[in-house]
């Protein structure tokens, strides 16, 4: 007597059997090495993230409002992201929050080169003679890098914007032509580098250049107040600049001391013997 007859599971069913049945057969074999070996691989570990712990959060909700992310980053041992971002979750603000905004917009600005100041290079001394001679820095309530010349000298303005890569446009007035660089951080970086040129009521101080760059600068200083000429080279300034760039070029150009004019608000030197002038000319452009 024939036993029972069973039955066949839907056609269905048995494809879905059969396809798991294949796959764990492959899985099985790509996972056994030669000799039938099962080959480890490294575990991939993800770094532990330190938790904030419950005395970190309630310095954080204290403190952060008054010193805000550097210094509280300094006293837990983070970085200063990683605390505004928690302070953020909490919805508290420091009063640097706006500072820090406007810093990271002047450092991606577009409108100057910010790498032009990084070191010292002939380019940026003769930028910094031109500001010296005509320019000014202001750092109260907007910081601003400011050149001008008089209406129709654009020569050497243009050679400023062209070295700084200024994307800022010349502007022109009555009697002058104006070129503003409002970036803070350039502005910073300048101030830092070179000191604080003269103003209209201030002489400042003499600019920290390196005797190397010297002639650049004078350059640079030339371009923007005095003249040359085949028959003289006149520098005119503030009494403190003219005192210090005489000097300074009698040690690295072998000619006589200049006549210098000081009955005037602003002060001038000249030199007009021949030899004096070729040699002076010959050292601005070195």
């Amino acid at each position: 007597m024939a036993g029972p007859v069973k039955a066949c599971p839907p056609r269905s069913q048995r494809s879905r059997q059969v396809t798991a049945e294949k796959t764990a057969l492959s899985a099985t074999r790509d996972s056994i090495g030669p000799g039938g070996i099962r080959p480890s691989f490294p575990r991939r570990r993800t770094p532990m993230r330190h938790v904030w712990t419950g005395d970190e959060r309630r310095l954080l909700a204290e403190r952060y409002a008054a010193e805000g992310a550097v210094a509280i980053a300094a006293q837990l041992g983070r970085s200063a992201d990683s605390v505004s971002s928690q302070a953020r979750r909490y919805g508290i603000r420091s009063p640097d929050y706006r500072a820090r905004q406007a810093r990271s917009r002047a450092v991606a600005s577009k409108t100057v080169d910010m790498k032009f100041l990084e070191t010292d290079t002939p380019e940026n001394a003769f930028v910094a003679g031109y500001i010296w001679a005509c320019g000014s820095l202001r750092t109260t309530y907007r910081a601003v890098l400011r050149a001008s010349c008089p209406r129709g000298d654009l020569d050497g303005l243009r050679k400023v914007r062209t070295l700084l890569k200024s994307q800022n446009l010349i502007q022109t007035y009555e009697n002058r032509h104006v070129l503003e660089i409002c970036n803070s951080v350039f502005v910073e970086t300048f101030l830092k580098r070179f000191g604080m040129p003269p103003g209209r009521k201030t002489d400042g101080d003499p600019p920290k250049i390196a005797s190397t760059f010297l002639s650049r600068f004078a350059a640079g200083y030339l371009a923007g107040a005095g003249s040359r000429s085949e028959a003289h080279v006149l520098f005119v300034g503030h009494r403190t600049v003219i005192q210090w760039l005489a000097p300074g070029i009698m040690a690295q150009v072998d000619v006589p001391e200049p006549v210098l004019n000081a009955d005037l608000a602003r002060h001038s030197i000249r030199w007009a013997d021949p030899r004096s002038v070729r040699a002076i000319g010959a050292w601005l452009k070195g």
